[in-house]
């Protein structure tokens, strides 16, 4: 495997990693009934979970 592959892969694997906590951040959230604080445009959001969409966990 050359190393241009070898990156390919390892950054699929962290973008993978990502969107599988972001999506369990989402479910905790939920059991919890806690908001999802955000930041937009330098202002501090407090969002219902309910409102945020999950991430597809596709390998692209």
């Amino acid at each position: 495997m050359s190393k241009q592959e070898q990156q390919t892969q390892f950054s699929r694997q962290i973008k993978l990693g990502v969107v599988a906590a972001y999506n369990a951040m989402l479910a905790f959230k939920k059991y919890k009934q806690s908001p999802v604080v955000i930041s937009r445009d330098g202002q501090i959001l407090h969002v219902p979970a309910e409102e945020m969409p999950l991430l597809p966990e596709s390998g692209k």
